[in-house]
């Protein structure tokens, strides 16, 4: 936009010129050149004018992205991290498809606490009945630190407002130059010999929900993911080993 703004300026610079060339009074012209010549402060001052134009403009452009914010998911917390900028939007369920049913959907969801159901009536008929998609919750397949084996998985979605993009990277645990680290943790998806689900990262210091500790409901399964070398080189990465992950925004 600032490019823009910089075209437009030597533009109309260019037709103020053409102007002063097509003018009634010939003298017009040489009197604006001797003006700009024998007081340079003038044309210094018509610089200095339009750079702070054109700085209040990126500025306003900067904030309107910024203003935007970027969205996220932190998985395995029921609120989002302290970070400067960051307000949690919602807290939920961690939820997605059965571990061994070959429908439904492969994308992890993070679930309100409070649905809104829809209309009674619908649908008014489907074309397989009773068949239809599923949707479960969640539950950790490992133990560690607060969390163990069948613990339900609670999830945020958090609004960083003074970032504009937002970035999830594997095998790290700290963001790159001026990004800003939201959380880390491990990188985590379905049991290899499993219906597969996407890969996301899962807080490293999770929460549970009360009242469901040890209940085995099954559903969608976190485990936690391992490298395993051939097509991935090793070294940098080694057999088996945990692999990690962060969330940064910018």
């Amino acid at each position: 936009m600032a490019s823009l703004y910089i075209v437009s300026m030597i533009f109309v610079l260019c037709l103020r010129s053409i102007e002063y060339g097509r003018g009634d009074e010939a003298g017009q012209e040489e009197k604006d050149k001797r003006l700009l010549i024998s007081d340079p402060q003038v044309f210094q001052a018509q610089l200095e004018e339009m750079q702070r134009r054109i700085q209040a403009l990126e500025a306003r452009g900067n904030e309107q992205q910024v203003s935007q914010g970027a969205v996220y998911t932190i998985w395995g917390k029921k609120g989002c991290p302290t970070v400067t900028g960051t307000k949690t939007i919602y807290s939920g369920i961690t939820g997605g498809g059965m571990f061994d049913q070959t429908g439904n959907g492969v994308t992890t969801l993070c679930l309100p606490h409070d649905p809104e159901a829809l209309p009674a009536d619908f649908p008014t008929h489907t074309d397989a009945y009773p068949y239809a998609a599923y949707i479960f919750g969640a539950e950790y397949q490992f133990g560690y630190k607060n969390v163990d084996v069948n613990d339900d998985v609670p999830c945020a979605v958090c609004h960083a407002q003074t970032s504009a993009s937002v970035l999830m990277i594997p095998a790290k645990r700290t963001c790159p130059g001026d990004w800003k680290m939201q959380y880390n943790g491990f990188l985590s998806a379905e049991r290899y010999d499993h219906t597969g689900a996407d890969y996301i990262c899962v807080a490293l210091y999770g929460d549970y929900f009360e009242g469901t500790r040890g209940v085995n409901a099954d559903g969608r399964l976190i485990f936690p993911v391992r490298a395993k070398c051939g097509s991935l080189p090793c070294p940098p990465y080694t057999e088996n080993q945990y692999v990690s992950c962060v969330v940064c925004t910018k």
